[in-house]
């Protein structure tokens, strides 16, 4: 059997919390859940722990609305990526098949339905019944969907920066992919740019942790940011690949794990520190 996890914010966990989880993973049918907070988090930092958990075997997790993949195998050895698995559905595919079914929603008439609906908080309703019945309420004008202007400020609140931190994604196999398409762009000649990097063509679906996680890899190697469309209307693509291809040969020279495990100690060390401001080199 097999255990496949979800974490679509938008949609009330069947699997909210690890005791649940723990219950759902000794079945001995097929499940398909959406995970909560709690169940998120404790499976990501148990992965920093260590990559092979037997407890997981056969189980296989999708994280942030499909921004990244875990799959343990038989033995409970985990695999880690970006590219979309055969076995992942959306959340409103999912909101209108198996999300039914786990809360006995399927065969429920249209009133009673209703009813467990309106217990639910108004964002709450909002995101299901968007989901559920493809109502784009999140797009919708309206009164309740307009900002009072006396109340709410639009831009820069505050006066807080906006300026990006590091960040550590907490994943060898992530990294390696991200260096994977990395050579591969400066190889060809071609600027290594964030849609490139993260691996997906739609950046306005990147979960902001992936693309910090992958400016910060991008600047403790080359020194730089990944190019943004004014570099790369510039052009001159030769002239900025060619100390990255050096760099990469240098890592290469370390090995890669190597080199990941100290880049992600000194990320950790680097706190609450810019990523513009981030720097990294390899202790000799």
């Amino acid at each position: 059997m097999e255990h496949i996890f979800f974490e679509y914010p938008s949609l009330k966990p069947g699997v909210p919390d690890v005791q649940t989880l723990m219950q759902v993973i000794r079945s001995s049918k097929d499940t398909w859940f959406v995970i909560g907070d709690e169940v998120t988090d404790f499976v990501k930092k148990a992965l920093i722990v260590n990559t092979t958990i037997i407890s997981f075997k056969n189980c296989k997790f999708a994280f942030e609305n499909g921004a990244y993949f875990v799959e343990f195998d038989a033995k409970g050895k985990s695999k880690q990526y970006t590219e979309k698995p055969d076995w992942f559905i959306t959340p409103a595919e999912f909101a209108r098949t198996q999300w039914l079914v786990n809360h006995n929603l399927a065969d429920v008439k249209a009133t009673e339905f209703i009813k467990i609906l309106m217990t639910y908080s108004l964002k709450e309703r909002r995101s299901h019944c968007d989901l559920l019945f493809g109502l784009d309420l999140q797009k919708t004008g309206g009164a309740s969907s307009t900002p009072d202007s006396k109340t709410v400020r639009t831009g820069n609140r505050g006066g807080k920066t906006t300026k990006p931190k590091v960040f550590e994604m907490g994943s060898f196999e992530l990294f390696e992919q991200f260096f994977s398409r990395m050579k591969a762009a400066v190889a060809e000649n071609k600027f290594p740019t964030l849609q490139v990097l993260t691996g997906m063509e739609d950046l306005t679906r990147a979960p902001g942790n992936l693309k910090q996680g992958v400016r910060t890899w991008f600047k403790a190697i080359t020194g730089d940011l990944p190019p943004n469309n004014k570099r790369v209307d510039a052009g001159n693509a030769e002239l900025f690949c060619a100390p990255i291809r050096a760099q990469i040969e240098e890592i290469e020279k370390i090995g890669l794990e190597n080199y990941y495990q100290a880049l992600s100690q000194a990320v950790h060390q680097a706190g609450d520190a810019y990523i513009s401001e981030f720097t990294f080199r390899y202790p000799r």
